[in-house]
Formats: C-alpha cells, structure tokens, sequence
C-alpha cells in the first residue's frame, strides 16, 4: 500500500488514509508487502458480540510514523467484520500536541488518541480521569507485561494500549553501513573520538557519513535525550534530582557537553549539507543509494530498508549498528513508553472504540502485526512470539551489558516539550541559539509545565 510515512513528512494539514492513499505515489509500506501476503487475522472482535454490522466510522488521531501497515490493514478486516470504518486521522508531528489539546480542550476529542505514552507524562497530557475511558476491566489487559503497564496507567488504572515494541528493538542507536565500512577500512566507533575519526574519513572521500532527517521536527533531537543514561552515569542521580525539583539541567557540565558533541557533528559538515530539508521518510532511499554511511535510527533499519526498498544494492545484513557513542556511551538507552491508544471517554462511540482496541489485542492479530511490521521485533503482551533480532545481539555485545532509561521516560516534563527542544536544537545547529541557552529553555519549560500541573516539588 501507499507509503504513509512518506505522504505524512510533506503534509502541512490532517489527512486522513484515504487521502493519503489517494494522493501520493505506491511505494512499499511501513511495513508489509500486500494483504495478500499477511496471515489471516482473527475474525473475532472479542469485546462486545455484534450479531449485526454497525454503519458507522471511527476517528484515530496520530501523530506521523504511529500507524504501520500492517493495523491499517487489520482496521479493513475489523470493518469487514463489524461494518466499523476506521477513519484515521494523521496529523504532521509538529503539530500534534497542539491540535489534540485543543480538541480535548473544546470536548471535541477523536474516538481514538495514538500518542505517547509515559508515567510522567500522562496527566500534563491528557489528563486522563478527565479524557480518557478507563481499560482496566478490558481483557487483554492481564496480558499486558509489566513495567510496560506503567506507561499507560495513571492512579492505578489503566487507560491505554501500548501497541508498540517498547523492547530493545526500538532503541534509537547508530546504524551503520558494513559494506562501506569495509570499503573504507573502517571500525564502527566506540567513542566520540572515534566517531568523529570515522566521519573525517568518511567526508575525505566523498561520502556523507551521516544522514540526518532535520526536516521532520522530531528527529535531530534524539542524539541529545536518547543519552540520558550516560549522563546519568556520569552526574550519578540526575534523574532524581531532575524529579525533585533539586538541580537544572543547566547546571549539569555533563548534558553542555552532550548538546556541544551533537553540534559539533553540524559544524563539520558531517550531517551534510542538505540536513535541514531531509526527511525521515527518504531515509531509506539515502542510506540505499550508498551516499551515506550512518543513520541514528533503530535496530531492526536493514529490514526496514529492505521492505521500503526492494531493489536496494543493499541487504539487510548489510547494515549493523552499535550504541550512540556520544560522551563515550557504552550502555544501551531503551525507553519503557511508546505510542499507545487510548480512548476518549466524552466521545459517542466509546463502546465501538473499546471493541476495536479489543480486537487489534487479540494474540492472533498481534501476532500478525508483529510479524506483518519490520521495524518491531516484540510486542510488551503474553502470547506475542517475538521475532529473532541479530543486529540487537550484536548492539549487545558490543557494549558494556548495561541498559538505562532514556531521558524523556525518567525525567518529568521532558516528553512533552519534546518538539520544542527540537526547535531549540535547529537554532543551535544555525548559530541562533547558544547550547547552554538551549538547557536553559528546556528548564523553563519544565517549571512552567510542573507549575501548572501543581506539582509539589515546584511549591518547596
């Protein structure tokens, strides 16, 4: 089918799939083949019994790059089933937060909100005992593997389905590729130092060695909360401090040095010299034309390339990956919370939109999600088989053994801003906006958010 992503990171408004499908060219999905090609999913919709179809439609509002193929495909079965369309809504990403604000806001919510999940996120963005439709009754919610559960939960109810890889599959890592590595005599680095050998190398012979998406908003600024661990490491209980209102981000020598690392890589010319207009959904069609020789993207990259690019030069094993080496890091960042569904509980339809919920978490149709979706490898539920990740073994092996949680998920306040760091982080890469000003900002936007939210560490 149409490829979403690639229609969405040129879209200035909502559009719906049919618009999308409609409007842009065939290229292969994120991430199937064709339905032709996917096992059967089940025919059951498991939470209410429908002895006759509904002749209705269903809103999903996401954010761009949250919906895979493979549930679109799910969502036509479950419409032939049921005779409930599903009428997904994507909205650019930099303007997501915004727009289902002011929806929940004017009590004009969609059926269905596709958005991050997070335990300190959940209630300065969407104020679940307000919006959302308590799931804690559903079935498949005993199904749901814990920590995971918290990500979705908020005073000890569970309002959301985190149907996502939330394992180390979807850790944003340095992926590199072997074939170029080779040509070039090149080791895949270890360090910063390392990194930036490999890149001066790579320039002097006419290949960008990264290509970065800067484009979109959301991606540039990954580098920068991705490595929270290490700075935690290095800091030793910044995290703690953070969430107790005791210390800035400001005043850790540690994160300076990480937003200077990362734009350091800018002023080499190291992301190239189109980096700005890039686009995440081309990123295939760079890292396949062998222009580029990394990407910071997740494990599973090779089989993503290979699934948007068929006629790639490159394989999917050609491409291994190891841990952003930024301030030295050796230790994997994972990120326990993901984009979930939640439902809006002032809408018209909350039993239809608990029944579709129900029906995409039935083991069968997990199961084919999984197996239909290259970028994942598992799924946080009881029952799922997870898939085999070679490249993830070898990220592991690799590093010092040791995982930790990226920034956003242990930080409160962080998640929220996150397009606004990305903003900020632009305004470094042009000389507009010193690094240290950038900390400074992402500080004043957590006691704005922390204030508003009558947080108790805000009110010493």
């Amino acid at each position: 089918m149409a490829n979403i992503r690639k229609a969405l990171s040129m879209a200035t408004c909502v559009l719906t799939v049919a618009a999308v499908t409609a409007g842009c060219g065939s290229t292969n999905g994120n991430n199937i083949d064709s339905v032709s090609n996917a096992p059967s999913p089940s025919g059951n919709t498991a939470s209410t019994d429908q002895p006759t179809k509904k002749n209705m439609t269903l809103t999903v509002m996401a954010s761009q790059d949250q919906i895979m193929d493979a549930e679109v495909e799910l969502a036509k079965t479950f419409e032939a089933n049921t005779g409930i369309k599903i009428d997904y809504q994507i909205v650019p990403s930099d303007q997501f937060t915004s727009l289902i604000g002011a929806k929940l806001n004017s009590g004009e919510g969609p059926d269905v909100i596709v958005t991050q999940g997070g335990k300190l996120t959940l209630k300065s963005t969407l104020d679940p005992e307000k919006n959302l439709e308590d799931l804690s009754g559903e079935g498949w919610v005993s199904t749901l593997k814990k920590p995971f559960d918290e990500g979705v939960s908020y005073n000890g109810k569970v309002y959301g389905l985190p149907l996502w890889d939330l394992g180390g599959t979807s850790s944003w890592v340095l992926v590199y590729n072997k074939k170029i590595f080779s040509e070039q005599g090149l080791m895949p680095p270890k360090t910063y130092d390392e990194l930036l050998d490999v890149s001066a190398k790579l320039s002097e012979n006419g290949i960008t060695p990264i290509y970065e998406a800067g484009s979109d908003g959301w991606h540039h600024q990954l580098p920068l909360l991705e490595m929270g661990p290490r700075v935690e490491e290095l800091s030793g209980g910044l995290y703690d401090k953070l969430n107790a209102n005791e210390t800035l981000l400001a005043d850790s020598p540690e994160m300076l040095k990480l937003v200077e690392q990362v734009s350091a890589l800018v002023e080499k010319g190291y992301y190239g010299k189109e980096h700005f207009s890039n686009t995440y959904a081309d990123a295939y069609n760079a890292m396949s034309s062998g222009k580029f020789a990394m990407i910071f993207d997740r494990s599973n990259f090779g089989n993503e390339l290979l699934a948007n690019k068929s006629d790639s030069a490159y394989k999917a094993e050609d491409f291994g990956a190891v841990v952003m080496p930024f301030l030295d890091n050796q230790t994997l960042n994972v990120n326990p919370q993901g984009p979930s569904k939640f439902v809006y509980k002032n809408g018209k339809h909350v039993a239809e939109a608990k029944q579709f919920l129900a029906y995409l978490a039935e083991p069968s149709n997990m199961q084919t999600y999984l197996d239909q979706t290259s970028r994942f490898s598992e799924l946080p539920f009881e029952g799922v088989t997870p898939k085999k990740n070679a490249v993830l073994e070898e990220i592991k092996a690799g590093s010092n053994g040791q995982e930790g949680a990226v920034l956003q998920s242990g930080v409160s306040y962080i998640d929220p801003q996150w397009m606004d760091i990305g903003k900020d982080l632009t305004a470094v890469f042009s000389g507009k906006l010193d690094p240290a000003d950038l900390l400074k900002n992402i500080d004043k936007r957590r006691s704005q958010q922390a204030t508003a939210q009558k947080d108790p560490a805000w009110s010493k």
